[in-house]
């Protein structure tokens, strides 16, 4: 686990909070920290990754009410996917800050 100074982590938590509501949509990769024994996938090293996105259909009464929907998956190849979960807009900025150290 990556650790940075606070104000660093306000830093990169502003950005991808910018970048989703830009974009609609990201990625956070927990990092790898396998050591010289990289064992991935079905050697047994999974990785989580908490996908962020957005629908953005316009909505009749309210154009910025796009849904928001997260996903907790990780790397393993062995296992189903995950599935999308709806989320209220306010929610996923609380994921980007749960998950500020993989940043």
């Amino acid at each position: 686990m990556m650790y940075s100074l606070p104000s660093e982590q306000k830093e990169r938590i502003s950005e991808s909070i910018k970048e989703f509501n830009r974009t609609g949509s990201l990625v956070i990769d927990e990092p790898c920290n396998c050591g010289s024994h990289i064992r991935h996938n079905n050697g047994g090293n999974y990785h989580q990754v908490v996908t962020l996105k957005r629908d953005n259909t316009p909505q009749p009464h309210n154009r910025r009410s796009g849904k928001v929907f997260v996903k907790y998956d990780n790397t393993c190849e062995l296992t189903p996917p995950a599935e999308w979960e709806e989320i209220y807009r306010i929610e996923a900025e609380a994921v980007i800050k749960q998950y500020a150290d993989w940043l």
